[in-house]
């Protein structure tokens, strides 16, 4: 079964507010049994204009994926970051 991934391209506009909402979400994520697979601090921006910072989680499955970002405590947990990051969030299933 292919994996599922999480792919987070965030701008952090307000630090304090945005360090409670990751410390909740990195809490969330590790109780989903999800990784961090890369380290978003050695990105080199080849081409193009993307957010500051990239992070990518690796599910069990596609179907985990969605489950944890449809998940009432994660989506709870949105409205810690709604005024502290702007991001695109995307949802993706790996290759069989």
């Amino acid at each position: 079964m292919p994996k599922g991934y999480l792919i987070a391209q965030v701008t952090v506009t307000d630090p304090l507010a945005f360090a409670l909402y990751a410390k909740v979400a990195g809490e969330l994520l590790r109780a989903s049994g999800a990784r961090q697979i890369l380290d978003p601090a050695s990105a080199i921006v080849a081409e193009g204009n993307p957010r500051a910072r990239t992070v990518i989680f690796e599910f069990a499955s596609f179907d985990a994926a969605k489950a944890f970002w449809n998940s009432p405590d994660y989506q709870a947990s949105i409205a810690l970051r709604r005024d502290a990051a702007q991001g695109d969030f995307i949802l993706v299933e790996g290759a069989p």
